[in-house]
């Protein structure tokens, strides 16, 4: 079996899209999967799965989340290397560090593209950075999110990216969950 991260897309933020953690353990455990863990309440799952591919986990996810939870959001499912990947691809190791509560990483279904990062920097306010690697896009909020209109580009269909993003804090402790 194959260990697997899955990530909920805007759930249980500000009252929207509410699902308890039980109730998502419990759906991953009854489409087969096995060792399900929770973390936090913001939609983080890890399990064994097999060695179905990431986009094919990520439509039944979907799916069987409406189905059974009625919950429609979208899954962003990684493996412990491509997790460890966006762990050591981070190219502001600094800002992470030193204020990991105000730097996120949106992780993605789709490649980050050149003009995907020019409409999030356009957005950007003073002392926000935003860099991308692959399917991720780091991003540092130096003054906080709440004010933020980059963090606000995300969940634009204009984007063209489906991503759900983390800080550096819950970044770490999903690694930790899963021994990356």
């Amino acid at each position: 079996m194959t260990l697997r991260i899955a990530l909920l897309r805007g759930v249980n933020v500000g009252g929207n899209k509410k699902v308890a953690m039980a109730d998502l353990k419990a759906m991953v455990e009854a489409l087969g999967f096995t060792d399900a863990k929770t973390l936090l309440q913001s939609g983080n799952v890890v399990f064994e799965a097999g060695a179905t591919p990431d986009d094919d986990l990520e439509a039944l996810l979907d799916r069987e989340a409406e189905a059974r939870l009625g919950l429609i959001t979208r899954f962003i499912v990684r493996g412990p290397k491509a997790w460890r990947g966006i762990i050591d691809a981070n190219p502001m190791q600094e800002e992470a560090e030193r204020e990991p509560s105000r730097f996120i990483v949106n992780v993605a279904r789709e490649p980050v593209t050149s003009e995907m990062v020019a409409m999030i920097r356009a957005a950007a306010t003073p002392g926000e950075k935003i860099e991308a690697v692959d399917r991720s896009v780091y991003v540092f909020f130096g003054d906080g999110i709440a004010n933020s209109k980059a963090a606000l580009v995300f969940g634009r269909r204009t984007l063209g990216l489906t991503s759900t993003g983390r800080n550096w804090n819950t970044v770490q402790k999903i690694a930790a969950l899963i021994g990356a």
